[in-house]
Parts: C-alpha cells; sequence; structure tokens
C-alpha cells in the first residue's frame, strides 16, 4: 500500500513539474513596468524623450516604438481614438513626417529600458505611445498609452 501511494504521489510531482516547465515561457511575457512620462500624465515642460521600461530584456532594433499626436478629443474619447490609431500606424512604414518620435536610440543588444527621442518644438496638446516589443523570451507584445503635453497647466 505505501509503495502504491509513494508511486502516486511521484507521478503527482512529475506531472506538476512537467506542467510548470511547459507554461513557464507564457508566464514570462514582456510588460510595462514603468514609463516616463506615466501613462495620463499631463506634462508641462518640454520633452526630449519618452523612456520605457519592461519586465524583462527587449529586442529594441527588431522592435517598433512610435510617438504619434492624437487629434483633441473630451477625455473619454482618447483611449478610443489612441486604439483607432495604434490599430492604423502601429506596423505602417515611412510614416516619419506624420510621428511626434525621431527614432529608438537602440542598445547594443537586449535592455528593459528602451528610449525614444521626440522631435523639437512638440503642439501642446495629447500624444500616443505605442509599441510591439519583441521580449528575450521570443514572445511579442504590444501597448500604448496616452499623455498630454499642456505648457498652460504649470500656470
Amino acid at each position: 500500500m505505501a509503495r502504491r501511494v509513494f508511486q502516486a504521489v511521484r507521478w503527482l510531482l512529475l506531472g506538476v513539474t512537467v506542467l510548470a516547465i511547459w507554461t513557464h515561457p507564457a508566464l514570462g511575457h514582456a510588460s510595462l513596468v514603468s514609463a516616463e512620462p506615466s501613462r495620463g500624465a499631463t506634462v508641462t515642460s518640454a520633452l526630449e524623450e519618452v523612456v520605457l521600461t519592461f519586465s524583462e530584456p527587449v529586442e529594441a532594433r527588431v522592435s517598433i516604438v512610435k510617438v504619434y499626436p492624437l487629434a483633441a478629443a473630451p477625455a473619454a474619447d482618447l483611449a478610443a481614438e489612441a486604439a483607432a490609431l495604434v490599430n492604423r500606424v502601429l506596423t505602417k512604414r515611412g510614416d516619419e513626417d506624420a510621428r511626434a518620435d525621431a527614432g529608438v536610440q537602440a542598445a547594443d543588444g537586449p535592455n528593459r529600458t528602451v528610449r525614444i527621442r521626440l522631435k523639437d518644438g512638440l503642439e501642446p496638446g495629447p500624444y500616443v505611445v505605442m509599441w510591439r516589443v519583441l521580449s528575450v523570451d521570443t514572445h511579442v507584445v504590444q501597448g500604448h498609452y496616452v499623455f498630454v503635453l499642456d505648457p498652460a497647466a504649470s500656470d
């Protein structure tokens, strides 16, 4: 009887171990852990860059990261407008003139932090930061958020 219990426990442990190994990569996707400016922030001074920090290293050279101006809209509509814009332009090529960024400052290999240079003289208003990044575990993750540039808010 004790031998049967021992074998059952051994098979159970083996099954749990296999399941843990099999599902581990799915739990390790890179996720955005911080951003500057942050999601929903109102920025009152000129910006030179946007900084995204992920939970694990990403391959910036083969990822897509963009910053786009967003048409001014009521706050409730900004999220819907941002999502629609991301769907239209995230993978679009040759869109540099329409963007607010001047490209990614790529690191020499995988890095948790991605820096996006912004163009000089950005107009006040909402901006959407969007990304589709390849993490070192080979998973592609995408997302976006909105911040508002409003120099008058500092008065």
